[in-house]
């Protein structure tokens, strides 16, 4: 399978002065209010949109976003929305390196979940090109299983409405719509009202809709 989870580690720690609780909804940043810091996600989901809602990533506990303010004006408008309460460190640009240069532990978690992300972004973008809408949103729900192995039905860790789910691989809400209920029919997908899905039912859809090569 080309698609896997990655174990988050969360473990390392900001200065707790600058460790602040946020309550779902809340904006952390976007076009009219710039990044001015690196985040670090303890605990909760955000969301992270480009220009005309365009869903590039979603974030949960250990990953540091916010990282593109480090490039100076240009480095990107993305908006970043808390999906439920969350708990984030911020990191001033001169406290960030600091602590990369006093800290080999930090470093190499701030290194490890850029990374993570970045192979996620590439994951994307080879989807993008190669991959047909329905096989899209599959892989996808695929990333959204619990990082901890488990067999039968689980929850997702994200259950984005249709809408958003459009707004994530590129197509329209009709067709995910569509895409949905074949799932459902299928049997390995289901709304109560949070997303679940049969982790080998899932596994089996994506073996079988794989281009061969």
């Amino acid at each position: 399978m080309a698609h896997h989870n990655h174990r988050r580690q969360g473990s390392v720690r900001g200065n707790p002065r600058d460790t602040l609780g946020f309550p779902a909804g809340t904006t952390l940043f976007d076009a009219q209010s710039p990044c001015r810091r690196v985040y670090l996600l303890h605990s909760g989901q955000v969301r992270l949109a480009a220009d005309r809602g365009a869903i590039v990533e979603y974030l949960s506990r250990g990953d540091f976003f916010g990282e593109s303010f480090l490039l100076g004006p240009r480095g990107g408008n993305l908006t970043a929305k808390c999906l439920s309460p969350v708990e984030v460190t911020r990191f001033r640009k001169s406290d960030l390196w600091d602590r990369v240069r006093r800290d080999p532990r930090f470093a190499r978690e701030l290194i490890n979940s850029l990374a993570r992300r970045l192979d996620r972004y590439q994951q994307t973008i080879q989807d993008a090109v190669v991959e047909r809408a329905e096989r899209r949103l599959a892989l996808l729900l695929w990333r959204f299983l619990p990082v901890r192995p488990s067999a039968g039905w689980v929850r997702l860790r994200f259950s984005p409405s249709n809408s958003e789910l459009a707004h994530s691989i590129g197509s329209t809400r009709w067709r995910i719509a569509h895409f949905m209920r074949r799932f459902q029919r299928l049997g390995w997908l289901e709304r109560r009202p949070e997303l679940w899905a049969f982790r080998e039912r899932l596994a089996e859809f994506l073996e079988s809709t794989a281009r061969k090569t």
